[in-house]
């Protein structure tokens, strides 16, 4: 399974810097291996998951009033670092800003306010990065009245899920309840009571390099061809704009298909009826949609675009799923599209695992949302414990 370590060096890398660090590269590791030995909090009572009604004051003021658990965040994701690694994020702070107002994101000025208020590196780079694994189900729910997401989220840096939140935030088309952090401008999982909910999957990267598996080599191409390609929103912005401005499922999903992105991108999507369900797989440009019954996970199902793509995860010898298991987590969690469930019944093996930090449900016509943070078992590297309290939201609607 991938280990935090490696995933701080390719994110490093990421802003195209990472030679930087190559006379550090001892020292840094002992950073890491000195954060990954850092005791964990203990107690019976697991905490409850904040709920901040950033309605009147904007991500702006929830990233002042939680800026302690901003840069705890920081610290989980980036870690301590040795001077040279902290001049590579600054210079890719300094990348990350730049091509976000290229982009054309509503959200670049917010970002950079956010990045005043937090004082310190790594704001702009980490909001232009998103999660490594995921799996998600878009079908109608048990009592077939209504449709219901299910969305797990896998990153490996530990913190995610004691430090999850859900922010009450609100557009031109109504309230919509985002499961995030402090200092995230963007949107990974939503609900919109009465109107959707949708979520984001990391999609598989181009490989140009056919000849060697070099993933991160893949990955900063990627990365430098994104920065100077013709500019397009983020994802996670994107899905931000439709859930302030989109008044129903079906333009939220005219939204998703058509709108032009940075990056390769799946997203879930979930309306009102349990005839509105549906996963668009994105190109910078082109989708491919499949309606009813959908899962995602970290590699195409239901499109062909061209070009190699190879899936997201662990090396797995010669399959073009580099985890190893994408199939097998969309299987597992299509056996619950329909079914009556307890909470998170639907949360295990190979959907569960080592760098699981995070479970959604999801009901927009119920206007029910269930939300609980995961950490790696202490005693089980490839399993993940709960370390919050379920957090049940209900409007009554």
């Amino acid at each position: 399974m991938p280990r935090r370590p490696s995933r701080r060096r390719f994110l490093l890398g990421s802003s195209g810097l990472v030679a930087v660090l190559g006379g550090s590269f001892a020292h840094q590791k002992w950073l890491n291996r000195q954060a990954a030995a850092a005791p964990a909090a203990s107690g019976d009572q697991l905490p409850q998951i904040p709920v901040f009604d950033a309605r009147n004051v904007g991500l702006v003021g929830f990233a002042t009033a939680r800026r302690t658990r901003m840069i705890a965040l920081r610290d989980a994701c980036i870690g301590p670092l040795t001077p040279l690694a902290k001049v590579s994020v600054t210079a890719g702070d300094q990348l990350a800003a730049h091509w976000l107002h290229r982009s054309g994101s509503p959200y670049a000025d917010e970002v950079d306010a956010i990045a005043q208020i937090a004082g310190t590196y790594g704001v702009p780079l980490l909001n232009t990065s998103y999660e490594w694994g995921c799996t998600a189900l878009a079908a109608p729910s048990a009592a077939q009245d209504s449709a219901r997401l299910l969305r797990s989220l896998d990153w490996s840096f530990d913190g995610l899920g004691r430090l999850v939140e859900v922010v009450r935030q609100e557009g031109p088309a109504g309230e919509f309840w985002n499961v995030t952090w402090p200092g995230a401008a963007g949107v990974l999982t939503a609900m919109a009571p009465g109107r959707f909910a949708a979520s984001i999957n990391q999609a598989p990267y181009l490989q140009h390099i056919e000849s060697i598996d070099a993933p991160s080599l893949d990955s900063a191409i990627n990365a430098w061809r994104t920065y100077f390609a013709k500019p397009h929103l983020p994802a996670m912005h994107l899905l931000r704009q439709v859930f302030e401005t989109a008044p129903d499922y079906r333009a939220a999903q005219a939204r998703l298909e058509a709108t032009p992105l940075a990056n390769a991108t799946i997203f879930t999507l979930v309306g009102l009826g349990p005839d509105e369900t549906c996963v668009i797989e994105r190109t910078r440009e082109d989708h491919a949609t499949r309606s009813g019954i959908a899962s995602a996970a970290n590699d195409w199902q239901y499109g062909a675009f061209p070009g190699n793509w190879q899936g997201i995860g662990e090396d797995d010898d010669d399959s073009n799923d580099q985890r190893g298991d994408n199939d097998e987590r969309s299987a597992a969690i299509e056996k619950f599209a329909g079914r009556p469930t307890e909470d998170f019944a639907w949360l295990q093996s190979p959907i569960l695992n080592g760098n699981t930090r995070l479970a959604v449900e999801a009901d927009p016509r119920k206007g029910e949302l269930r939300v609980r943070g995961y950490e790696t078992a202490p005693d089980e590297e490839d399993s993940a414990n709960p370390v919050t309290a379920t957090l049940d939201l209900q409007t009554g609607i």
